[in-house]
């Protein structure tokens, strides 16, 4: 009777370990993809309440000038703001696109790309 050597594994616990890693990385992957995308959303956010504190500070600035709203090329233009500080998460190639008005509201025009800054 020929004796047989046991040191490996059998086809078939190899196939449920990585029946079992699969099922693992079906989960993981959709959560680790939000996660990101909260995060952008987060530094979005705080980019967005950035804009508006240059705008504040760009409307005392030039208050006679009669502007009722700023776009961020603007502000980076008179040193209030900086291209990596309005750059867009979702796009590093672009800084984010839109105006603040008087009432330090930002208005998203990414839609349209207009008042967009190329960074690239």
């Amino acid at each position: 009777m020929k004796k047989l050597n046991k040191k490996g594994f059998t086809l078939v616990e190899l196939l449920v370990v990585l029946v079992i890693l699969a099922v693992i990385m079906s989960i993981a992957i959709p959560s680790v993809t939000s996660s990101i995308e909260r995060s952008k959303d987060k530094q979005k956010k705080a980019k967005i309440e950035l804009i508006e504190s240059a705008a504040e500070i760009y409307f005392d600035r030039y208050k006679n000038s009669g502007e009722t709203s700023v776009n961020i090329e603007t502000l980076i233009n008179k040193g209030l703001l900086t291209k990596e500080q309005a750059k867009d998460p979702f796009n590093e190639g672009r800084t984010l696109c839109g105006y603040v008005d008087n009432t330090f509201t930002f208005t998203d025009t990414s839609d349209s790309l207009t008042n967009c800054v190329n960074i690239g």
